[in-house]
């Protein structure tokens, strides 16, 4: 009877590894090279800089996360400074921990390390996260890429960065991101950026939509501030 009970268990967790399965397909999701590092949509004119203080007219930090009506995903726009040229911004795109994803319960890990390199562009990376769930430990790939969008690399004038989904569990149905970054005129030594992040996954809202922009803002000015 003690080795059918055990049995019966070995199959129960069977059964249920393969629920839990079922449960979390993961697929692929279309990348289009042709969309490049393109901005995913024109920034709302609500989203304004932030304000400016007495003895900066350009502070470094973002301006309001504004959230956009849009339809089939949650959308948010925000414009912001970082107190540093544009080349040294861009130098800083090129470390994936600049724009790592986070989520609001600091469950969203690395599987392991970033994979460079991984299509024709001047800046290219993909990274695996791994983040625990009810149904179980959900793993998705997020593509980045990033280059001028105007000028060059020896002589930038724009900048652009984009970030999606492009594999993994079918609970994250839109995760896309864009920044533009460019110099202050008047300004040089201040870059602005406008920033845009959609979501759509289960048990993800708006909150969750505004705070990434949060977070990848915090992950660039963190970078700058290690830099020499």
């Amino acid at each position: 009877m003690r080795a059918l009970r055990r049995r019966q268990q070995l199959c129960g967790i069977a059964l249920a590894s393969l629920v839990l399965a079922g449960c979390n397909p993961n697929e692929k999701d279309t990348f289009p090279l042709s969309v490049g590092f393109q901005p995913l949509e024109p920034i709302v004119d609500a989203a304004t800089w932030p304000a400016p203080t007495g003895t900066d007219p350009h502070p470094q930090g973002l301006g309001p996360v504004i959230a956009v009506p849009e339809s089939g995903h949650k959308a948010s726009h925000a414009r912001g400074y970082l107190h540093a040229p544009l080349a040294k911004v861009y130098e800083a795109l090129k470390d994936p921990a600049a724009s790592y994803i986070h989520n609001d319960g600091g469950g969203t890990r690395l599987a392991g390390p970033p994979t460079m390199n991984v299509e024709p562009f001047p800046i290219s990376f993909r990274v695996r996260y791994s983040n625990n769930t009810i149904i179980g430990d959900v793993k998705f790939d997020v593509t980045y890429r990033a280059g001028p969008l105007e000028g060059t690399e020896l002589d930038l004038l724009v900048v652009g960065e984009r970030y999606q989904k492009t594999w993994g569990t079918s609970h994250i149905d839109v995760m896309s991101g864009s920044l533009v970054a460019a110099p202050v005129d008047g300004a040089p030594e201040v870059t602005s950026v406008e920033m845009i992040a959609w979501l759509k996954a289960d048990t993800q809202g708006q909150s969750d939509c505004d705070g990434t922009v949060r977070d990848l803002f915090g992950d660039l000015e963190a970078k700058l501030a290690s830099m020499p």
